[in-house]
């Protein structure tokens, strides 16, 4: 189907448009002819055969995830309107939120703690109301919380840029009381918003929602997640194992991120104590103090969901989407693995060890030895406040070109040769430019910008190995080094497609860390965008402060860029 159709479903919703899609289904505007409003479609898209255990199973799941959605009555949780059956499966009929995520809007930078806790207000009543309703969400993460644009008066009275908030899929909620719809060992969640104790085994209650709430709140004030790691058996080591650093931007917001992160699910505040401290934040009122003292938490459900809509994160070889239990017992916790120096080699090599630490880390989570599905979470990076502010300049300092301008602390330079438009923190100097020429077997043309510790580096490919995956596979297999470990991510850029990807790795004793981005345009040309820099200390944060906004601010392809050359400005 192609991004813009006129498919009629169920007789009367006309698709218009792919708003959005996941690991299972892709979200369509739409028209609802009976009645004359826009709606939102969200159209299956299921494993297997229709007579496999594992396609039913998922048909099922859709079904819940609208009953469970429609019970939920509450502002701030999205309105299912209809289920339409169409070609065999549910097509689910929802209110259109426009605005964007919250991970959109982090991916600009932190947020003030006032600002988080209206968000978090908003999103721990809907999930008060879920509870009430004796449904667990377990996928609350930035991506699912939705931001609409405020009414004009608010917008002006208070200079807030949004106005509803609305957390979203309850693709994967349980309701309590129904049978499970998954086989056993099945299990699904993004990774670095799920608690603890469902990393070992004892299923997902209303404290566990309010522990992935905690997580966001964390993410929304710092700029980046507490227990995100390099690879996903770092990751569930620091869930199961770590303490997360004490939030420095929280403000008033601190107490209550600490005690929603408690690993004990007893030891966290109720939704109505998170509430009551949200509230007062967000409206500057005294702050209730919370005390961790025990109460008695609904026990969680012991099953496991099926897979749902997040982004998949790989760790090992190219093909590699699951970790399978081979051992048990608790794993020791592993530190957030820290590479580098300016390297110009891109790629993976897996630790000798590593193998055997996921087992031992896999065998902790899945206590009678299940397989994990569509484990994921964003492949991003932690996001430097500065990075909103766009003042991430380098240490070094050069002139920019009269004909490179300067707008809100970024320098603009127009790379003709490259059909690209890349912009720099101002002062950021030019260390090489390079055509490797025609003479060569792939030639290619590539700019580089920066100091000796952080360099920012665009290339324009003629040929490159397709698809993407194998592009990417390409660029993360050549290390050399002690070890290495990336993370990609299938994304998109101005709707072209692309894939995100982030290693670590290590030379000696000394630790780097590489962050890229491929970029294919729709006339098949070819765009490598990187950052190298050292890791574990403050020029990463700089390094990748210049990542993020380098790829907010460029412009790539004879298309984009000849609009920009002879409209506006870039």
């Amino acid at each position: 189907m192609s991004e813009r159709g006129d498919r009629l479903i169920g007789g009367r919703y006309r698709l218009a448009a792919r708003i959005g899609s996941g690991g299972m289904g892709t979200v369509w505007r739409a028209w609802d002819e009976l009645v004359g409003r826009e709606v939102a479609v969200k159209q299956p898209r299921l494993p297997g055969d229709p007579e496999d255990d594992a396609h039913q199973r998922a048909a099922n799941r859709l079904y819940r995830e609208a009953r469970a959605a429609a019970r939920v009555d509450h502002p701030a949780a999205v309105a299912i309107h209809d289920v339409v059956v169409e070609d065999g499966l549910p097509w689910i009929v929802m209110e259109l939120i426009r605005g964007e995520s919250l991970d959109d809007i982090l991916r600009r930078g932190p947020l003030k703690p006032a600002d988080t806790a209206r968000i978090g207000f908003a999103v721990v009543g809907a999930l008060h109301a879920a509870h009430s309703a004796g449904i667990v969400h377990r996928d609350v993460k930035p991506a699912n919380v939705l931001l609409g644009p405020p009414p004009l008066s608010t917008s002006l009275e208070r200079g807030d840029p949004h106005g509803r908030v609305v957390l979203t899929d309850f693709g994967i909620a349980h309701i309590q009381g129904e049978e499970s719809l998954t086989a056993s060992g099945e299990f699904v969640g993004s990774l670095e918003f799920i608690a603890p104790e469902r990393m070992a085994g004892q299923g997902a209650g209303p404290a566990s929602d309010l522990w992935s709430l905690g997580v966001l709140l964390y993410a929304a004030v710092e700029g980046w997640s507490p227990f995100r790691r390099a690879t996903v058996e770092s990751t569930l080591a620091a869930i199961l194992s770590d303490e997360p650093p004490e939030p420095g931007q929280a403000g008033d917001l601190g107490p209550l991120i600490t005690q929603l992160l408690a690993k004990d699910p007893e030891r966290r505040p109720d939704a109505a104590k998170s509430a009551a401290v949200l509230e007062a934040v967000a409206e500057g009122w005294t702050v209730p103090v919370v005390t961790d003292t025990p109460r008695e938490c609904q026990p969680p459900s012991a099953s496991r969901e099926f897979a749902g809509y997040t982004e998949t994160v790989r760790s090992g070889p190219p093909s590699s989407v699951t970790a399978r239990s081979e051992t048990a017992g608790p794993p020791p916790a592993e530190p957030m693995p820290s590479p580098t120096e300016p390297d110009h080699r891109s790629g993976r090599r897996r630790r000798p060890s590593l193998r055997l630490f996921a087992a031992s880390v896999a065998g902790a989570v899945l206590l009678t030895g299940g397989i994990w599905l569509g484990i994921s979470f964003r492949g991003g990076d932690p996001r430097a406040e500065a990075q909103s502010r766009g003042d991430a300049s380098p240490s070094a300092s050069a002139s920019a070109s009269p004909s490179s301008p300067t707008v809100n602390g970024w320098t603009i330079h127009t790379e003709k040769d490259m059909d690209a438009i890349l912009s720099v923190p101002a002062g950021t100097p030019l260390l090489d430019r390079n055509d490797s020429g025609a003479d060569h077997r792939n030639p290619s043309r590539t700019v580089i910008y920066g100091d000796e510790t952080v360099q920012l580096r665009l290339t324009r490919e003629e040929a490159v190995p397709t698809p993407i995956n194998n592009w990417a596979d390409e660029v993360t297999l050549s290390h050399t080094d002690d070890w290495a470990d990336t993370l990609s991510s299938p994304t998109t850029f101005n709707g072209y497609t692309a894939m995100e990807l982030d290693t670590e790795y290590g030379v000696k004793e000394e630790k780097f860390r590489v962050m890229q981005l491929l970029i294919v345009t729709d006339a098949n040309e070819y765009y490598h965008l990187r950052v190298d820099m050292p890791k574990g200390t403050k020029d990463e944060k700089r390094g990748t402060s210049m990542f993020k906004g380098a790829i907010e601010r460029l412009k790539v392809g004879k298309s984009m860029v000849g609009q920009v050359t002879l409209g506006s400005r870039p």
